[in-house]
């Protein structure tokens, strides 16, 4: 992401920030993390200038809560343009930072490089929402993940299992960090196993930093501009984030959509068409009467999208008949039926 440079003519820290010179460091404090949540780019999405004002902020921040800095500027002012004011603080002192602002950081989930200097910002600005976040102090994010489902899973309601890029809120304890009688999803590659009593999907941390597994009741009825919404799965925050989950159905190649309805054909062995049978269509039951002709159309009523039919024309044939019952087959022993 390109951030556009500060300004060269610096403005005086103690304007930037509203506290008077002689102020403490409580003050500065308060003043600081009041100002930088008000301007964060997250509650001003899109604002450039609400960006900018977030930067100076830092910047003033990190220049007077060092005693030495501090104590230079007062009597020097800013140095020349070009040459750095802010002290270049590396990981461990950036830690002290933030946990002296009042900021309580997870800093197990935070990477960044061993000293920052005057490209403070460029570094911070991509960290400081996951921090701010994950200290519960600006709303979660709202994710939004793709699901396929048949169209038998569409037309009856199924769950499916859907996989969300962490860092998210555990699905297990909801975020409690505690353990349930639910049974709890494998752990992902960054989670760990927590004390007695946590939750063993998460380590008791509540959220999950890898991706996780989330189960998606898929109602019935439901087409592909399905929207699901899980309140509270999203990304960590205070409020926590929601899961969108955008429904795609997916059908064969050779369907056709017409509004809500689906005309595709269904390839019959000899015997089903001429003694009828139950066939399987893409996990929808059709019922073929006894006497079915090739060319004959089977209209399953609420059987399409979002509750529109299933138009079937018929087409009797001895191999493709041979390769939809093998389809079918091999759909029920990946769904854990019985052929």
């Amino acid at each position: 992401m390109y951030h556009r440079p500060v300004a060269a003519t610096k403005r005086d820290p103690y304007e930037v920030l509203g506290v008077a010179r002689d102020a403490d460091m409580e003050a500065i404090k308060r003043a600081y993390r009041q100002l930088a949540l008000r301007y964060h780019p997250d509650k001003n999405p899109g604002d450039a200038e609400a960006e900018e004002r977030f930067k100076e902020l830092s910047e003033a921040y990190a220049l007077l809560r060092d005693p030495e800095a501090r104590a230079r500027y007062d009597r020097y002012g800013h140095p020349p343009s070009g040459a750095p004011s802010t002290p270049a603080y590396t990981a461990e002192q950036w830690r002290e930072v933030f946990t002296e602002a009042g900021v309580p950081v997870d800093w197990s989930r935070v990477t960044m490089p061993g000293a920052t200097g005057n490209a403070v910002f460029d570094v911070l600005f991509g960290m400081v929402t996951t921090m701010l976040r994950g200290s519960g102090l600006l709303p979660g994010e709202t994710r939004e993940v793709r699901l396929g489902v048949s169209l038998g899973e569409a037309v009856n309601g199924a769950t499916k299992r859907v996989r969300v890029p962490g860092p998210s809120v555990c699905a297990v304890c909801r975020g409690t960090g505690r353990a349930t009688v639910e049974a709890a999803a494998s752990t992902g590659p960054f989670d760990v196993a927590g004390g007695a009593g946590a939750c063993p999907a998460c380590g008791g941390r509540g959220v999950r930093r890898g991706t996780a597994l989330v189960d998606v009741a898929v109602p019935s009825g439901a087409s592909s501009q399905t929207k699901l919404r899980l309140r509270g799965l999203g990304g960590p925050g205070s409020p926590p984030g929601d899961l969108l989950v955008d429904l795609e159905v997916e059908l064969p190649p050779t369907a056709q959509v017409e509004g809500r309805n689906v005309h595709d054909r269904l390839d019959l062995l000899p015997w089903q068409a001429s003694g009828g049978a139950t066939v399987d269509y893409e996990g929808v039951s059709v019922r073929v009467p006894p006497g079915s002709r090739g060319g004959g159309t089977l209209v399953v009523a609420g059987a399409g999208l979002g509750g529109g039919d299933l138009r079937l024309t018929l087409n009797v044939d001895l191999l493709a008949g041979a390769v939809r019952a093998a389809r079918g087959w091999l759909r029920k022993l990946a769904s854990g039926g019985t052929a």
